[in-house]
């Protein structure tokens, strides 16, 4: 990691997009959304199953509905 910058070396959640995943693709869970990374979910957005009982798109629309709307 940067000293300058502690999130240069983190990768965005596929589901919410915050800058925690260290190694995409490695079933880590989003500390922001829960989301476990499953890579196969990510290939396949619509994918149901897998590591999560959301489809990727699924969790999106439901993390995209619970932020304040202006």
């Amino acid at each position: 990691m940067s000293p300058d910058n502690p999130n240069y070396d983190l990768n965005p959640c596929p589901c919410c997009g915050a800058l925690v995943i260290t190694t995409l693709g490695e079933y880590e869970i989003c500390e922001v959304c829960e989301w476990e990374d499953d890579p196969v979910q990510s290939a396949d957005p619509d994918y149901a199953g897998g590591a999560n009982q959301l489809t990727l798109n699924q969790a999106r629309k439901e993390w995209d509905d619970k932020l304040p709307k202006p």
